[in-house]
C-alpha cells in the first residue's frame, strides 16, 4: 500500500508538477547576509507566517520582521488591476514566479492541479480564472527565452502538453491538454509582433521597451486581463519607475522580492557575490530596488529636496520664460520665478510638445502667458536664431539669446551650484511637482560614455537645456548689475 502511494506521488510530481510547486515564503534565519556579525538571532529555520503586507512572524522565536515572499507577490498580483511589476534581485525567483502563474492562468482553475497549487500555497481561488486561456510570454530576446523562460515553463507544464517550434528562435508555443496555450514572443522583434490579438495574461520577463509595454496594454483591455513584468531594475529610473513608482496610474501595482529572503539559497553567499559592486547595483541585485543610473549629469538632484508642491507665486517675484526649440524633439518652455530675497529659482510651469511648428508652439505659450507684461525676460537657445526671429516677426514674441560664450560644461556647473545646499540645508533651485517632464530629465540626463568626450549625451536634455539658458542669462545679468 505504501509502495503504491509512493508511486502515485511520483507520478503526480512527474505528470503534474504545478500541483506540488510551492511559492517560497521567508524562513526564520539570518537573512541580512551578515552571518555571525548580524544583530539578529540565528533563528530556528522554520517558515514564517505573514501577519500583514511585508510583515512576517516566527511564532517559535517570537520574532517579527519585514520580509518578502513569492506567495505575497501572488496575493499582490491578484489585487492589481491592469499591470503588476515584480522586481527582484538575483536569485529572488522572479522567473519561477512568472512561469507558475503563466501555467496556472493558461490552464484555468477548473483543472485539479491548478486547484491543488492554489491550496498548498494558501492562495485565494479567485487568483486564477476558471477556463483555459491564451497567455503570452515575452523575453527580451529569443535567446533569453530559450535559455531562461521556456525551460521554466516546461518545468511546470502538465504531461501531454504539445510544443510547436519550441526550440526555434522565432515564435513558439505550447498547448496544454485542456486547450490552454502559451505563446513565446521576443521584445527585440518589435512592437508589430505584439499587435492584433487579445489575451488574458501577458508575462514580460525583464524590462521591455515602452512601445512593447504599451502595445501589450492594448491586448488585455477587452479581456480584462493583466500584464506581469518580472525584472531586475538595472536600467535606473526608467519608464517602469515612472509608471509603477513615481506616479502610478490606477490599476498599477508593484512588489519587490529580495533574494536574501529566498530560503533555498545562502544569503551570505549572495551578499559576497555582489560585494564588489557599487551600493546602487547591490540594492538592485539584492532587493530589486530602483536606483539612479551611474554617470548622471546632475546626481545632486534629489526629489525629496528639490521638488515642492505648487504654491501661489508672490506678485513681487520676477518671472521669466526660457525656451529650447524643437520639432521632432520637444519644443520646451519653462516658467521660472525668482525669489530675490533668497536668490532661489522656482520652475513652476512647463510646456513640452513634439511634432508642432515653431509658430504653433509660439501661439500655445502665448496662450499660457508668454506675453504677460510683468515678465522680466524670455531667454532662448542662442543657436536658434531663425526660430527667435520667426516668433518676433510673426507673433510679436521677443526673446533674448542666452549668452553664447558660456560653454555647455560651464552652464551645467552653474545649475549644479544652484542644486547644492547652503548652510541652512536649502538649495537655490526648486521645481514644482507639476513639472513632471523636467523632473524626469534630471533623473535621466547622463554624461557621454564615449572615451575622451567630456560632454553629456543628447538625450533627456531639452528642458534642462532651457533651464541652462535661464541660469546662464541670470548669472550674466547679475554680474553686470554688480
Amino acid at each position: 500500500m505504501q509502495y503504491k502511494a509512493r508511486n502515485q506521488l511520483v507520478n503526480i510530481v512527474k505528470s503534474y508538477p504545478l500541483a506540488v510547486s510551492r511559492l517560497w515564503v521567508p524562513y526564520c534565519h539570518r537573512w541580512d547576509g551578515k552571518g555571525k556579525e548580524s544583530e539578529r538571532a540565528r533563528g530556528c529555520g522554520n517558515a514564517m507566517d505573514m501577519i500583514g503586507l511585508g510583515s512576517y512572524r516566527c511564532n517559535q522565536c517570537g520574532i517579527d520582521e519585514g520580509r518578502t515572499s513569492q506567495r505575497e507577490a501572488a496575493i499582490r498580483f491578484m489585487g492589481a488591476g491592469e499591470a503588476f511589476l515584480c522586481t527582484g534581485g538575483n536569485r529572488a525567483g522572479k522567473t519561477q514566479f512568472g512561469a507558475q502563474l503563466a501555467i496556472a492562468i493558461a490552464a484555468g482553475r477548473d483543472e485539479w492541479y491548478v486547484q491543488e497549487w492554489l491550496r498548498i500555497n494558501n492562495l485565494p481561488k479567485d487568483l486564477i480564472q476558471r477556463k483555459p486561456q491564451t497567455v503570452w510570454y515575452a523575453a527580451l530576446s529569443y535567446g533569453d527565452a530559450l535559455e531562461y523562460g521556456r525551460p521554466k515553463l516546461e518545468q511546470y507544464a502538465p504531461s501531454g502538453t504539445k510544443y510547436t517550434r519550441w526550440r526555434a528562435q522565432d515564435r513558439a508555443s505550447m498547448r496544454l491538454p485542456n486547450g490552454g496555450r502559451i505563446v513565446s514572443l521576443s521584445v527585440e522583434a518589435g512592437r508589430e509582433k505584439f499587435q492584433g490579438a487579445s489575451v488574458k495574461f501577458v508575462w514580460l520577463d525583464e524590462e521591455p521597451s515602452v512601445e512593447v509595454f504599451e502595445e501589450c496594454m492594448l491586448r488585455v483591455v477587452d479581456t480584462k486581463g493583466k500584464i506581469l513584468i518580472t525584472a531586475t531594475p538595472l536600467k535606473g529610473l526608467s519608464f517602469l519607475y515612472d509608471f509603477f513608482v513615481d506616479n502610478p496610474p490606477s490599476g498599477f501595482d508593484r512588489y519587490a522580492l529580495s533574494g536574501l529572503d529566498n530560503p533555498y539559497i545562502s544569503s551570505n553567499k549572495l551578499k559576497r557575490a555582489v560585494s564588489h559592486l557599487s551600493e546602487a547595483s547591490q540594492n538592485a541585485r539584492l532587493f530589486g530596488m530602483f536606483t539612479s543610473q551611474s554617470g548622471l549629469v546632475y546626481p545632486e538632484f534629489d526629489r525629496a529636496v528639490h521638488v515642492v508642491k505648487p504654491f501661489v507665486i508672490p506678485d513681487h517675484w520676477p518671472r521669466d520664460i526660457c525656451i529650447d526649440f524643437g520639432v521632432r524633439n520637444p519644443f520646451v518652455a519653462l516658467w521660472v520665478a525668482h525669489d530675490q530675497d533668497n536668490d532661489c529659482l522656482y520652475v513652476y510651469r512647463e510646456y513640452y510638445k513634439t511634432e508642432k511648428t515653431t509658430l504653433e508652439n509660439g501661439r500655445m505659450i502665448i496662450a499660457l502667458g508668454a506675453k504677460d507684461p510683468d515678465l522680466r525676460w524670455i531667454v532662448a537657445d542662442p543657436e536658434s536664431k531663425d526660430g527667435r526671429l520667426l516668433l518676433a516677426r510673426e507673433l510679436g514674441l521677443h526673446t533674448k539669446p542666452a549668452p553664447k560664450h558660456y560653454g555647455v560644461t560651464e552652464t551645467i556647473n552653474l545649475v549644479k551650484e544652484r542644486l547644492k545646499l547652503n548652510a541652512e540645508g536649502v538649495p537655490a533651485l526648486m521645481v514644482f511637482q507639476s513639472c513632471k517632464e523636467l523632473i524626469k530629465e534630471f533623473r535621466k540626463y547622463k554624461w557621454s560614455k564615449t572615451k575622451g568626450k567630456d560632454r553629456p549625451d543628447k538625450q533627456h536634455d531639452h528642458g534642462l537645456d532651457a533651464l541652462r539658458y535661464e541660469i546662464a542669462f541670470l548669472y550674466r545679468f547679475s554680474k553686470h548689475r554688480s
